[in-house]
């Protein structure tokens, strides 16, 4: 991007030499949602120091195919549409113009819209067959367990 900033040179040349150790990934908070919303679609009663946490939480990680809620098409146009005026307000006209401008932005969003924006659904998940029986029977071995 430097290269079609001509306007910030010294904005480029720190930007270049600057060696930043950290960095600011995102981060998957599934697992802490999931885990917060059980109570809300089970009985099951969990403290925080219950062992069972950890076969639910391998249940969860070995899930494939989960269900997802993502913006409707009409709101992804919208998304899509705010990013391209802002990218465009924003760049010389020259690069959102060449290969590697609106094309990539528009690659790029098409890639994030479909997986980051989304959410697991979580409802559809805990009020599986699969996962209400999963929870009721760690909930009756636990019972068993305490007779």
């Amino acid at each position: 991007a430097c290269d079609h900033m001509d306007n910030a040179p010294h904005l480029c040349a720190a930007a270049k030499s600057h060696i930043d150790g950290q960095s600011n990934p995102s981060v998957n908070l599934d697992w802490l949602i999931f885990r917060d919303k059980i109570s809300s679609y089970h009985p099951i009663e969990l403290l925080d120091s219950d062992e069972r946490w950890e076969q639910i939480e391998v249940k969860f990680n070995e899930m494939t195919d989960i269900p997802r809620l993502c913006l409707s098409t009409e709101w992804k146009n919208k998304l899509l549409q705010t990013s391209l005026e802002s990218e465009k307000a924003l760049t010389p006209e020259s690069w959102y113009n060449s290969k590697e401008g609106l094309e990539n932005l528009m690659i790029d969003f098409e890639e994030k819209i479909n997986s980051k924006l989304c959410s697991m659904d979580i409802e559809t998940i805990l009020l599986s067959a699969e996962w209400q029986d999963f929870l009721t029977d760690l909930q009756e071995d636990e019972v068993e367990k305490g007779s």
